[in-house]
């Protein structure tokens, strides 16, 4: 049997994270914003001109944290540069992390972690971890810039992010399910513990409505759709119209939407295998929970696929 969308919605209220909890975290996010902006404005050279929340947060997909699967919030700061201004993103988080341990002296160096664009914060009490990513918008651009991986003269990512915000709000738009679809799928990675990005899924299922394949009508069809885009086998390419950058990547390629030159899926090859194989088996065992009659059959199978905590009720 197929369950309604009424019945998913009721498992995605018991996931996602709530406006009450948002609300709950509000203190920790503003103090630590405050904390990132005097570290920055301490520097020679560089000032924060702006700061935006963005990640699942923003978009309206976060997941309520769980486990060892903590709140993730991405925390974008706007960087000014003097001219001829060299810039260090090594420098930047020795910076940030000197003044977060002078505000915070109870958090240990395990509680900062270090990615190729960002600077991870957690905070284990509350179960959230915040990305701080800084971002170099281009002299006389006001949309496009950089976001330095480790240091700046070392590579670059060009992207936007006010146009990665404004795709997904077209998207919601044109798939009013489109939180609820991404929530579910991101719930199912992590209960099969891959590495595949919560950003690699949403563009998924953006390229898949934006190509008809996946609406708001069935939630359930759209998650059995997407199970069949990555396990059935071929090559996964997907670029988006209005993005710049010539699409010259190679397969496992989901572009970011805002530059087809930047690909959000950084997996192993043995990483993306076991995505291609958790999605095949799902969808086979969706697909066939579809045919059968039985309520507690069709449970059950959702279950192998979602976890034992999978419940439809109100």
């Amino acid at each position: 049997m197929e369950y309604t969308n009424e019945e998913l919605s009721n498992y995605v209220n018991r996931i996602k994270l709530t406006q009450e909890q948002k609300s709950s975290y509000i203190q920790q996010i503003d103090n630590l914003k405050e904390n990132v902006i005097k570290a920055v404005n301490g520097m020679e050279n560089t000032k924060v001109t702006r700061v935006r929340r963005a990640g699942s947060w923003k978009k309206g997909t976060a997941l309520a944290p769980k486990g060892d699967y903590p709140l993730d919030i991405d925390m974008v700061f706007f960087l000014e540069l003097e001219e001829d201004a060299s810039f260090d993103a090594t420098e930047l988080r020795d910076e940030v992390i000197a003044v977060l341990c002078a505000a915070y002296p109870n958090k240990e160096k395990s509680d900062f972690t270090d990615g190729q664009k960002t600077i991870g914060v957690v905070f284990r009490g509350s179960g959230l971890e915040v990305d701080v990513v800084p971002f170099i918008p281009e002299r006389g651009n006001t949309t496009y810039g950089r976001q330095p991986r480790k240091k700046l003269n070392s590579g670059e990512f060009k992207t936007s992010v006010d146009k990665q915000l404004e795709f997904v709000s077209e998207i919601k738009d044109k798939c009013s399910n489109f939180t609820s679809i991404v929530r579910i799928l991101k719930n199912w990675r992590n209960y099969k513990e891959l590495e595949l990005s919560s950003f690699s899924i949403e563009l998924a299922v953006a390229h898949l409505i934006k190509e008809d394949r996946i609406s708001a009508a069935s939630i359930n069809q759209a998650v059995v759709t997407f199970f069949e885009f990555f396990g059935n086998g071929n090559p996964i390419e997907v670029y988006f119209s209005g993005a710049i950058g010539p699409q010259a990547g190679s397969a496992p390629w989901i572009a970011d939407p805002t530059n087809n030159e930047n690909n959000t899926v950084r997996l192993s090859a043995s990483e993306w295998d076991e995505v291609v194989e958790a999605a095949e088996c799902g969808f086979e065992t969706i697909s066939y929970a579809q045919t059968v009659r039985e309520a507690g059959i069709t449970l059950d199978l959702w279950k192998e696929i979602f976890g034992p905590s999978f419940n439809i009720q109100e």
